[in-house]
């Protein structure tokens, strides 16, 4: 229907919004959604890889509902429950403070089959901020609220296939927020979808004070401090068994969405990967060679994966092309740890990962970081450095706990810069050891 008058389309909308004010009890019109296929809906980019039995599974709890041309399915202000995945049709979405606004093209943005609209006001749980109007008679799929996040969320690739979207939307509308730079509302629409990107993957990274609470003989603990909304940095740690645990600290090439959608990728493949069966060098290149599958756009990654046997004491682990971390016996100073090298992951498909081993005692301590810590800039653009850390750790006491081991770096790194926007996310993570029989 983009052939006709536009100036009609336009008085019809703006009609509607007019009705859709004065009658605030409007049936949403929703039937049930069961009679869809499966395969038509695995064809859209939310349920790519997705199994059509989950899928039917999830169209249980989901309904449908129909738009004629014109109407309005959501309005400034206004309560949203539903995430909408548009089946047919096209909607147009209006960034205006305005009931009565003239719409035309160049404000709004286009929502074709395949794409979704809601998932805003879900994450953020705040009322819609701008206007979604039926261009065309359509259908969508509406998911409640609570089916977003306790079933649509659970299907294996969703989350993946989500921040997708969002990263694709974000493109798409790259044109339209250069031509109306000056229109507040649309740049604070764009910031808030980086913000919703953001708590997604803030929610990806464990987030618990205490990271291993079953595994008591390891005082672990880390944190991160993102330079824009959304970073390529990560950490991760997570339990094989009751003896084994995995940690991990890494650096995606680049800033963004797609850094960030490259760090879920190698979070997903490293949890998947990672067992004490496997020797850890083969792990890390089976997860190098899927990293450089498909990568056009050359981006890689940084990272310290190790498996620690609490029982032992045993450390094993590998760098892949990251900064060397800390490490000091009880009571002796920090310095850096020997470790081989490796190459950064992404990049070469047949490049070789050796593992080595440390053996800690009671009260030894390792620290990994990025080098969004080293690098941290001051007023006078010098960087905190290496030597730096090291000093700061070794004004630290003895006996103080991992997560204050983290406190007191980051500190020094914060009152260093002077509040100096940093170009560079900074992670850190502490593991101390705490004995054999703790």
């Amino acid at each position: 229907m983009e052939n006709y008058n536009f100036k009609t389309e336009s008085n019809i909308i703006n009609q509607k919004i007019r009705e859709n004010n004065n009658n605030k009890a409007e049936s949403k019109n929703l039937i049930s959604a069961e009679s869809l296929d499966c395969e038509f809906i695995s064809q859209f980019e939310l349920f790519l890889g997705v199994e059509p039995e989950l899928i039917r599974l999830l169209l249980s709890k989901c309904q449908l509902r129909n738009l004629t041309v014109g109407e309005i399915l959501m309005s400034p202000g206004e309560e949203n429950q539903y995430l909408y995945l548009l089946l047919s049709g096209h909607l147009r979405v209006y960034l205006t403070d305005s009931g009565d606004a003239k719409f035309n093209r160049e404000m709004g943005f286009k929502i074709i089959p395949g794409e979704y609209i809601g998932e805003m006001s879900i994450i953020e749980n705040k009322p819609v901020s701008a206007y979604v109007v039926a261009a065309e008679d359509c259908q969508l799929l509406a998911i409640h609220e609570q089916v977003f996040w306790g079933e649509l969320f659970c299907l294996p690739g969703v989350l993946k296939n989500l921040l997708q979207g969002l990263s694709n939307r974000m493109r798409k509308r790259d044109e339209i927020t250069l031509k109306n730079l000056q229109k507040h509302l649309e740049y604070e629409h764009l910031q808030k979808e980086l913000a919703a990107a953001s708590k997604i993957q803030t929610n990806i990274l464990p987030h618990d004070m205490l990271l291993f609470p079953n595994h008591t003989q390891a005082d672990v603990a880390a944190a991160i401090t993102p330079a824009k909304e959304v970073g390529g940095d990560f950490f991760d740690a997570f339990a094989l068994d009751e003896k084994h645990i995995c940690i991990a600290v890494g650096d995606v090439s680049g800033k963004g969405i797609p850094a960030a959608l490259f760090m879920i990728r190698v979070i997903t493949l490293l949890r998947i990967s990672v067992s004490r069966i496997n020797p850890l060098g083969t792990i890390i290149e089976s997860i190098n060679r899927h990293l450089c599958e498909s990568n056009d756009d050359c981006m890689f990654v940084t990272m310290f994966v190790g498996i620690f046997d609490v029982s032992s004491g045993k450390l094993t682990y590998v760098n892949g092309g990251h900064n060397k971390p800390f490490f000091a016996r009880k009571g002796n100073d920090f310095e850096l740890l020997n470790v081989p090298n490796g190459m950064l992951l992404g990049i070469y498909e047949d490049a070789e990962y050796k593992a080595a081993e440390l053996n800690l005692e009671m009260g030894d301590t390792l620290v990994l970081y990025t080098d969004g810590v080293t690098e941290a800039e001051d007023q006078e653009r010098c960087f905190f450095s290496t030597e730096k850390t090291g000093e700061i750790l070794n004004t630290l006491k003895q006996e103080i706990t991992a997560q204050e081991v983290v406190n007191s770096l980051q500190k020094a790194v914060f009152d260093f810069s002077h509040s100096v926007p940093q170009s560079d996310d900074i992670t850190i993570l502490v593991l101390r050891y705490l004995g054999k029989n703790t």
